[in-house]
């Protein structure tokens, strides 16, 4: 017995005709549900800004779909880094057809509502890929879910002794309750997680900051706010230990052909390198000459970095104004992040660089250093499989 053999015995009998009809939407929807569940996604990128994007056709589809009238999605599309030449669209637009017919008129394809359509050597069709927690990187995205669903428990029947148990995190809720006055009845919870609104990096005199595409990092970074008669909470929700401050794109900073010609001129690509100490011409060697060289030698603490405009990213990176509520380690946090505790955060020791990543081959660049709080793990890197980097990630730990 094959297996296609062994996969419709086992699952035959979730389908109509003992088998999925491609043809009929909820069939596709259940095959590649249960295929998700069995693989699962690949499809894990899900870019808000072209300069995330590598394929420059896929960069025309992406800015005909932001340019529709009525786009509720900050990021339309997700891409898989292993495929370049796929691209999924969010099944909120396929049920649009408006959308199908916009997109028609601009491609000039036709688009099936169900099966997609090729492009100029695209394959276009529909799915979510992990958004919403199906995925590989599903855990954060459930943790969120399950806080979600006990915040609206809280509300519906409050918390004590009796329903303790009903709540997944009911030492989160208990303390989230005293802290924000949360009581049966008395607030509205409002899930934000799926806007995934972007924190794009800007040169200010004080060097590279991040921006906040909804105005203020508790508007931005928000997964969930809560709305208690017109004063809103914002809550950032972690999962495990080491998690991300920002992810930001670098293309248009650290462009491809200025690190193939050996030096980065653009002035925004100079100061970001200049805030670490990252020498220009080694920076481009990593990438230039991938796989061979070894940079594991030259390794080491900078001596060129301005640790004020490395605390000032940090500090943007963090933001304040929000609540971080993190569980998936060994205890669980819920953290009032205000101005106190994002300026203990980043006072940070010096840079440690790592050219080629950790090991010194790879193709990255990591800077490491720590703060009273935190470990920090700052990367610049491909994210999408391929070898000029796309963006610079600042991971953490918490001590």
């Amino acid at each position: 017995m094959d297996v296609f053999d062994k996969f419709f015995k086992k699952y035959s009998y979730k389908f109509p005709k003992g088998y999925p009809d491609m043809k009929n939407e909820q069939d596709v929807l259940l095959l590649e549900s249960i295929l998700e569940t069995l693989v699962g996604e690949a499809f894990s990128v899900f870019p808000t800004t072209e300069d995330e994007i590598l394929n420059e056709k896929i960069k025309e589809i992406f800015r005909i779909i932001k340019k529709y009238p009525k786009l509720s999605i900050n990021d339309p599309i997700v891409l898989d880094p292993n495929s370049k030449n796929i691209v999924k669209i969010s099944r909120s637009l396929q049920r649009d057809p408006k959308f199908i017919e916009y997109l028609n008129n601009k491609l000039d394809i036709k688009l099936d509502p169900i099966s997609g359509a090729k492009w100029n050597g695209i394959n276009i069709s529909w799915g979510e890929g992990s958004r919403g927690g199906r995925g590989i990187k599903s855990k954060g995205l459930g943790f969120e879910g399950e806080l979600i669903s006990d915040l609206e428990l809280l509300n519906d029947e409050g918390i004590s002794e009796e329903n303790k148990d009903d709540f997944k995190y009911s030492d989160l809720i208990i303390e989230m309750s005293k802290e924000l006055g949360l009581k049966q009845g008395n607030f509205k919870v409002i899930p934000e997680g799926s806007k995934n609104q972007s924190r794009p990096l800007k040169f200010e005199d004080g060097g590279p900051v991040v921006a906040f595409s909804a105005g203020s990092a508790a508007a931005t970074l928000t997964d969930i706010t809560i709305d208690k008669g017109g004063t809103k909470y914002y809550l950032s929700a972690k999962f495990g230990n080491t998690l991300t401050f920002f992810n930001s794109g670098v293309t248009k900073f650290l462009p491809a052909n200025e690190i193939k010609s050996g030096k980065i001129t653009n002035s925004d690509g100079i100061a970001l390198l200049d805030t670490f100490g990252i020498d220009n011409e080694t920076f481009c060697k990593v990438f230039n000459e991938y796989p061979d060289a070894d940079f594991s030698e030259i390794n080491g603490a900078s001596t060129k970095y301005s640790i004020s405009k490395i605390k000032n990213l940090i500090k943007s990176g963090i933001g304040e104004g929000y609540y971080m509520v993190k569980a998936g380690g060994k205890t669980s946090q819920f953290e009032n992040i205000d101005s106190k505790y994002t300026n203990t955060s980043s006072n940070i020791s010096a840079p440690i660089i790592h050219y080629g990543g950790l090991g010194g081959n790879g193709k990255r660049v990591d800077i490491t250093f720590e703060s009273p709080t935190y470990k920090f793990k700052i990367n610049i890197r491909n994210k999408q499989g391929g070898l000029y980097p796309s963006h610079i990630m600042c991971d953490y730990i918490k001590k």
